[in-house]
């Protein structure tokens, strides 16, 4: 395998250092659904690696449409040119990364499944559970409440998330949300009776967090809830791999793809819905456009590194290091930090996107891991970079299910952090893992200034079901 690797990198021929390089990432894929599963978080990474590392190359193979109007940005974004082959250097230089670290750490002894559901009911899950769930449905009835409630909603989905995200002090409820789908889940497989399992503690649980999906069903919000379900999957299945996948899921799921791609569609105030077959054969080119990945937020990270390398100056100084210490600053107000520097996605966005710098916004231009890399270290960027983050998932993935509920609970909320890892800053990425531990913490807080006699009720109900 690492033979192929190295051929990719070598040979000078687009066809043939994709293809070695597709090869080398289809054997990755089918080893480590035969060491974790597809229900593991493992998994989840590498297929989005494929799709944020593929996506774009294998369309300029095919030729296909990934959007002319970003040619006024990169006149050679569809065509084959040194900064394709500079960006699936970089790739392949991260799946070596990976490659490597699966040589050296992970065996299938090392990735054991300790979780047993005969250890008893996961009392201790569900109580943090329904305090998270609380917490999130209150933090966005506030934030609810400020944007002026319904009628901010009747505004559409962009007017009231805009408007969320410009309040002064918004609380975050999304981090408590996931903390309460990871920790219900694996309360929830661990109860084996189904009258308290479904007439009980589902819909107590489903109390808890009512307000959040009321809210994010209103306003047309799915990637909340989908998250959340891939948050749910891999806790509710915790204690078995699932190596084989039936072909009637992979035929839902193919369905539910095609679905989205023809609600992303008809959300266009332009297209006329008159019938599903005329619908077809008149937008047939903007759904196989749409359904192509590469025209999703899984073609940016390749447009942006694409663009930082085709104006990319001579002599250009390496940061060393630098972006990945902004965290270090990064909560420290301007007042206080009178001279604090801009981060790395501001200095991005001023240079290469300054339509972007008049609106006052980073979104829409995303960021890339690999570009990161790159701005840091050269080509020995990527390598360094996914090794440290595959090591970390690695670690967490062979201690899944273990009676420490932090590492299960740490373990589901970094399947959120590797989302957004190819498309992300680091100083974004770890922004988010400390507010996940300050909100663990808070949880844990309220749970020990709360009377225990109010869990011990919960716990009764079982024993009546």
């Amino acid at each position: 395998m690492l033979f192929i690797q190295y051929s990719g990198i070598i040979l000078q021929s687009f066809e043939i250092s994709l293809f070695l390089s597709l090869v080398s990432f289809a054997l990755l894929v089918l080893y480590t659904i035969d060491i974790v599963g597809v229900n593991s978080v493992l998994f989840l990474f590498v297929i989005l690696f494929g799709l944020y590392g593929y996506s774009v190359p294998v369309s300029v193979f095919f030729n296909a449409d990934i959007g002319w109007h970003r040619v006024a940005k990169l006149k050679t974004w569809q065509l084959v040119d040194d900064t394709l082959f500079s960006f699936m250097l970089s790739n392949q230089l991260a799946l070596l990364a990976i490659l490597i670290a699966y040589i050296i750490f992970v065996r299938r002894r090392t990735m054991r499944i300790p979780f047993n559901g005969n250890n008893g009911v996961r009392f201790g899950y569900f109580h943090f559970s329904i305090i998270a769930g609380i917490l999130s449905s209150c933090s966005e009835g506030i934030n609810f409440l400020r944007v002026g409630g319904f009628s901010a909603i009747r505004n559409g989905k962009a007017f009231y998330q805009g408007a969320v995200n410009d309040l002064i002090l918004n609380i975050p409820y999304e981090g408590f949300f996931f903390i309460s789908v990871a920790l219900f889940a694996i309360f929830f497989t661990s109860l084996k009776t189904p009258n308290g399992k479904y007439l009980i503690y589902l819909p107590l649980y489903m109390a808890s967090i009512s307000f959040v999906l009321l809210v994010n069903l209103m306003i047309g919000e799915r990637g909340l809830l989908v998250v959340a379900l891939f948050i749910f999957f891999p806790g509710y299945t915790v204690g078995y791999r699932i190596t084989k996948v039936k072909k009637r899921y992979i035929l839902l799921l193919g369905i539910l793809y095609v679905g989205f791609s023809f609600l992303t569609l008809l959300r266009e105030d332009r297209i006329k819905y008159e019938g599903f077959f005329k619908f077809v054969d008149t937008y047939q080119n903007l759904i196989v456009r749409i359904m192509n990945p590469a025209n999703t937020e899984f073609g940016s990270p390749a447009l942006n590194y694409r663009i930082f390398m085709d104006k990319k100056e001579t002599g250009y100084k390496y940061k060393l290091g630098k972006t990945y210490l902004e965290i270090s600053y990064a909560f420290i107000p301007t007042y206080i930090y009178p001279g604090k520097p801009i981060g790395i996605v501001y200095e991005f966005r001023n240079k290469y996107f300054p339509e972007r710098r008049q609106q006052g916004s980073t979104a829409g231009t995303g960021f890339s891991s690999l570009m990161e890399a790159y701005m840091n270290f050269g080509y020995i960027g990527p390598l360094l970079v996914y090794f440290i983050s595959i090591f970390f998932l690695i670690y967490l993935e062979s201690k899944k299910g273990g009676g420490n509920m932090f590492i299960n609970l740490l373990y589901l909320l970094s399947f959120n952090l590797f989302l957004i890892f190819s498309r992300s800053s680091s100083q974004y990425i770890l922004q988010n893992a400390v507010f996940y531990l300050v909100e663990i913490v808070v949880v844990v807080l309220i749970y020990k200034a709360l009377p225990k006699k109010l869990f011990s009720k919960l716990e009764a109900l079982n024993e009546k079901a």
